[in-house]
Formats: structure tokens, sequence, C-alpha cells
């Protein structure tokens, strides 16, 4: 270490020195093009061991010291001005690659850095096999868990059979199980890989663990959970079996709750619906549109709101008494049958689902909609616009359309719809995705709307009749704010 500083003290202040001379001479133009490279170093491997190697070169013409880089670093440069390297403390059965290039004097014309050499040495441990054996006889490690029932948590711990040796564990649901293998091995293998992509070279600081451990997880009824752990090298191999353990939180305990449902103040996008259960027991409810439980078995409604909903309604979703939901003006959709979908809940399903469907009421029809306008520039990205339409359970929608696109298509919306769809989507998919009632008070932007500094926009708002049934659309004439709005650049 003392000799490392040494040099690079010594090359800091010849660096320093250069840089004061450099500028004053004029055989150097500075321009790296008009400069060969040196020749690459020669290197070969002088010997290796379980745990160690050391590698060598001959000196090359023209070299004042060397850089290299090993790829267990991350390939990290590092600098010496000997033609020996030497590494220890490595993993047997293992592969590795260090990388050597010539480095001239600071201040050579003539020549610049060679071209890296790589390198790749096998460190073979005595009486092994070419390739690592991941699978000895027996298990490294121990693994122990402790449920505590009343926090819904396990405190598990992992003993090695080594202290010394690296290792990778982790824990997987049900569901992170089976997208990722539904084996041990695979599912290991698999979520070291994620790390290792995710963190780069950083991976092993962040992943890899040594010595006793203990940490925990947090569970739900009816869920396994999967603990794996296997001993890996510096490189991510895996140089053990896989040990897991799976906990099973055990069945979700049966509700004899019921529900009486009711939808109230049904309008044409607003309702308010009111849950009665008949116990104190924790339960859930959703919302959703009749059409996307079409053909659905009573098995398949219950997997969407475990699979799909699980995570949001544990995520603070779970109600305990009579309760009501509102859903405010513009929340649903006109002449839309949605579904309530009500069920007992204690981490998962402790009850079948009750259903109860109501339908939202028709807009009126928009032919002869008017609007006033209200417009603010907030600044380069975002336009404050306030539509209030003349009869406010008409269906409508306001659109910023830039100066190029109102050149081409001026007042023929129907061409500008499909121009913008692209033919991805019907025009009557995207009137269903951009329509509401009442008054539109909203701040259009970059994310969003496509508003962008220094551009202008023809802001118009059009009213529009949807025919669910047939799922057609008609767009009426449409009516503009009356003048251009321009961004600022800053």
């Amino acid at each position: 270490m003392k000799k490392r500083f040494y040099l690079m003290t010594l090359a800091f202040f010849a660096i320093a020195a250069m840089s004061a001379i450099v500028s004053c001479t004029p055989h150097n133009t500075g321009e790296d093009g008009d400069r060969v490279p040196l020749p690459s170093p020669e290197v070969s491997v002088r010997e290796a061991g379980e745990t160690s190697f050391s590698i060598v070169w001959s000196p090359v013409a023209g070299a004042e010291s060397y850089n290299y880089s090993c790829d267990w670093t991350g390939y990290r440069t590092e600098n010496t001005a000997d033609t020996l390297l030497s590494f220890s403390g490595l993993v047997p059965d293992s592969t590795y690659r260090v990388r050597v290039s010539a480095v001239p004097a600071s201040d050579a014309v003539m020549f610049k850095e060679s071209p890296a050499e790589e390198v790749s040495v096998y460190l073979e441990s005595n009486g092994s096999d070419p390739e690592p054996d991941p699978d000895p006889e027996g298990d490294m490690f121990t693994i122990e868990m402790y449920d505590d029932p009343s926090s819904m948590a396990v405190i598990y711990t992992i003993t090695p059979e080594d202290p010394q040796m690296l290792f990778y564990r982790d824990c997987f649901t049900d569901v992170q199980w089976s997208e990722m293998g539904g084996n041990s091995e695979d599912v290991w293998a698999n979520a070291l890989q994620g790390y290792m992509d995710f963190f780069g070279s950083s991976w092993l600081n962040m992943v890899a663990e040594t010595g006793f451990v203990e940490s925990f997880f947090d569970y739900v009824y009816d869920e396994h959970t999967y603990i794996l752990v296997a001993g890996i090298d510096s490189l991510g191999n895996r140089i053990t079996s896989v040990v897991d353990t799976v906990f099973y939180s055990g069945p979700v305990p049966p509700s004899d709750i019921t529900f009486d449902v009711e939808a109230r103040d049904v309008g044409i996008s607003s309702a308010v619906v009111w849950v009665y259960p008949s116990n104190d027991d924790t339960y859930s409810m959703l919302l959703v549109e009749s059409v996307s439980l079409k053909d659905y078995s009573e098995a398949d409604i219950e997997d969407l709101i475990s699979i799909s909903y699980g995570d949001y309604i544990n995520d603070g979703h779970v109600y305990s008494g009579e309760m009501n939901m509102t859903y405010r003006e513009g929340q649903l959709e006109p002449d839309t049958e949605y579904t309530v979908l009500v069920f007992g809940w204690n981490t998962a399903l402790s009850t079948d689902v009750t259903t109860y469907s109501f339908r939202t009421e028709k807009a009126s029809g928009s032919s002869d909609l008017t609007f006033e306008w209200e417009m603010e520039i907030l600044g380069p990205t975002q336009i404050h616009v306030v539509v209030t339409p003349s009869d406010p359970a008409s269906q409508y929608m306001v659109v910023p359309m830039p100066d190029y696109d109102y050149e081409e298509f001026g007042s023929d919306i129907n061409a500008y719809v499909e121009y913008v769809t692209m033919g991805m989507i019907t025009p009557y998919e995207y009137a269903r995705m951009f329509a509401h009632t009442g008054t539109t008070d909203r701040v259009f932007n970059d994310w969003d709307d496509g508003i962008y500094p220094g551009s202008s926009y023809m802001f118009f708002a059009v009213g529009l009749d949807l025919d669910n049934e047939s799922e057609t659309v008609s767009f009426y004439e449409p009516q503009f704010y009356g003048e251009m709005v321009t961004t600022p650049t800053e």
C-alpha cells in the first residue's frame, strides 16, 4: 500500500509539472489522433493455486507504467510500474479475468495507451472437476423460523456452516415463486441475476452476505413464503446447493359476515354505495364495470380479487362496520352498468363474494351544447383551463390541438380523431377515455397532454353522444377557444 501511494504521489507531481510545460511545447499538438498506440503487453499466467494466481508480462518499449483491471472489481482501473501482479483470497472453481494495457510517459508525443490484453484464469480446487460443483453433499446452511401471529410476521435466521462463505438469500411469495421458475434453483438464480442487472458492478456489496443473518418477512393468510439461500463466489456463480424452507401461513379464519348493499343518488356519472355488514368482522369492496366480469365464474372473481387487487386491499382498504363510498360527478361513466363486489377480508378472502349491480343514467344529448372558457398560462408546460358547458348533464371533451394540426384539420374533428388514434383504438374508445360531464377545471401539462415550451395550441371543446350498445360515437361541431395559446420558452 505504501509503495502504491508513493508511486501515485510521484505521478501526481510529475503530471502537475508537465502541465506547466506542455502548453509552451510546440511539438505536442494535443491531438490524440496524431499519436500511435503502444503494443499491448503479452500477458501470461505465472502460477495459479486454489485461491490465488499471478500474471507476468515482458516490459513494453516506451511504456512508463501499466493499467490493469479485474472483472471481480467491476474492471476498476489500477496502475502499476511492475510487470508482475499477484492476486489472492479468491474462490476455488471460479474463472477470473484481468486486463492489462501499456501506458506511455505523460509527456509522450508519439505514443498513447495500448489496447488492453485480457487473460483468463480458472482456479481449480485440488481433486475437483474443471467445472464448479454447486451441489456438494449436505446442506451448508441452517434456516430457523419464529412465527409471530399477532403481527403477521416471521423472524428467520440463517446460519452458514462456513461463516466466511459469501451467500445470497431472499424470500419469495407464491406469485413470485411461480413467475420466476417454480423451483428453488431457477427462482434463486433468476432473482440474483435481477439484482446483478440492476446494481451493475456494485451488486456484490449490495447482495452478498457472510456469517449469521437474522431477518423477517410479513405474510398474509393462505400464502406460502419460500426462503432460499446458496453460497456464491465473487462472480455470482453458485457454489453450494440451494437450501430452501417454506412457510405456510395457514388457511384464512372463516367469517360468517354477510352484507346488504344499496346504491343511492345514482346520477349520470356519480353514485353513493352503502354497505351494511351483519357484524364487525373486517371486509372490503370493489366497484368494477359489469362488462369486465362477463363470463367470469365465482372462482374467477375470487382469483381476480386475490391476485389483481390483494395488495391494493391490504394497503388501507379494509373496513369494519357500516360504511358508504361516494363516487363524485365525473368518476363514473354515463349509461354504464357497475357491479359492487363485497367480501370478508382478513389479509385474504374470508367469505364468498356478494355482488350488487346498478346502472348510471344516460347523458343528455350534446348536439346544442355551448361552452364558456377561462384560460391561464401557468408556465412553459402548464395551461390552466376551466370550461363550463351549457348543460352539465351532457358529455364532451376538451382537447389542446397543436397549431400544425389545426392548420391541417381545422374543425374536421372526425378526421383529427382518426389521425391521433392511428387505428390503435376506435373513435368510440377514444371518446370513452376523455369524455366527461360537468365543468372541466384542470391543468393541461407536458406529461398528460403534450404541452411544451414555446409551443402554440388551439383549444377546442366538442359535444359528443356515446352509444354504449353499438359502441359508436357522434361528434358535433367543435367550439374553439378563439385564439392560439402560446406557452413561454422558459
